[in-house]
């Protein structure tokens, strides 16, 4: 029943057939009729002539000829059907026929253009899969771009703070020296004073070695997540740049209302506060705020544990607040950052401990809360 390109042949015969059908059967219906009426007919002439008269045979003659003429009639009308029908099953041939061309020649045009979007689009799928690889390609060498320029920073950014930390150590060896100078050249110096000296010495020493050590284990990476307290974590930020914000004056309070345990890199969080510590003692310099300080505040809500911290130089523009976060993005000179820091921040917050780090204005300044769960 179907053709080579699946099309149902009798949905192109059946209207035919149906003609046909209709046709044959008014056609049937009609001689039925026509025999009955032409018997009735002939019934009626019979007894109408038998009433009148009595020669029988002489009507039945007539009657034979009568019905011959019906017979031919019928025989006629019979090769005027055959002859018609013959036309329509000829007409019906001819006309499948050219309605299979044309069916044929409308899926052919169809099957070309699908094929031809299944061309296009298969083109477009390479491409695409070529194009998602060099995009991944690209974000991978950026990310590795950001990376090392963040390790640059922050190169930078701990030289700065062991020469803060170091220069007071510096400063009372400095004085050491000069006083063992001056004993020296008026002949008053003794052992016990001599050895007095070197134990002061090698305090200041152990203490400028142990700054290289907490600097050195601050910036070495996690390698797995801890439990570990949030104000552990805050205090070790603050022990590496708390000699940078007291020769700069600026006051550092920490507010530890409810302290507990998160689950996440204590090294890579103490570096997020840092981090924001650093940002805000900057734009403290930068702005020459009088009394400056800047606040940390421990808390708990439930599961959560909210740090808090806030400084009072005015605050950000409402046009960086949305994007203070982005790479590259910063408000200071481009000698004095490179907007990067805020950005890995949030990398690391939200990415790596699964916590939230957001930035709003308050009456005196910029406010930095960070939201992670215990």
């Amino acid at each position: 029943m179907f053709n080579k390109e699946g099309i149902p042949f009798f949905i192109i015969v059946i209207p035919f057939l149906s003609i046909l059908f209709v046709s044959f059967l008014s056609i049937s219906y009609y001689l039925k009729l026509s025999n009955e009426t032409y018997q009735t007919e002939i019934n009626e002439y019979k007894r109408l002539h038998l009433e009148k008269l009595s020669d029988t045979q002489i009507i039945n003659k007539f009657l034979e000829i009568k019905i011959k003429e019906h017979e031919e009639e019928e025989k006629k009308f019979k090769r005027f059907l055959l002859t018609a029908t013959a036309v329509i099953l000829v007409f019906m041939i001819l006309f499948t026929f050219l309605m299979l061309s044309i069916i044929k020649d409308v899926i052919k045009k169809y099957k070309l253009q699908v094929q031809n979007r299944e061309n296009a689009l298969e083109s477009l799928n390479e491409n695409l899969s070529l194009k998602v690889k060099q995009g991944i390609e690209e974000a991978k060498q950026k990310d590795r771009k950001i990376l090392e320029q963040a390790k640059l920073a922050r190169i930078g950014s701990m030289i700065s703070m062991i020469a803060h930390q170091w220069r007071q150590p510096l400063s009372q060896l400095s004085g050491i020296l000069m006083e063992l100078e001056t004993t020296t050249r008026f002949k008053k110096v003794d052992n016990d004073y001599i050895l007095n000296a070197i134990d002061k010495s090698d305090k200041m020493i152990e203490f400028m070695s142990n700054t290289i050590d907490d600097f050195r284990n601050f910036y070495k990476p996690d390698k797995k997540k801890e439990n570990f307290y949030v104000s552990d974590a805050c205090k070790k930020a603050i022990n590496i740049i708390d000699a940078t914000l007291e020769n700069l004056g600026i006051n550092l309070i920490l507010d530890i209302k409810e302290d507990k345990k998160i689950f996440g890199y204590p090294t890579e969080f103490s570096q997020v506060i840092l981090n924001i510590i650093s940002n805000a003692k900057d734009v403290l310099i930068e702005k020459n705020i009088k009394n400056p300080k800047i606040e940390i505040n421990i808390e708990s809500k439930g599961i959560l544990s909210i740090i808090s911290i806030k400084d009072n130089a005015g605050g950000i523009e409402e046009k960086n607040l949305e994007q203070i976060f982005d790479p590259y993005y910063s408000t200071k000179d481009s000698s004095k950052g490179t907007g990067l820091g805020l950005y890995i921040s949030k990398l690391i917050i939200e990415r790596n401990m699964g916590g939230d780090l957001s930035v709003s204005n308050n009456s005196e300044g910029a406010v930095f809360k960070i939201v992670v769960a215990g």
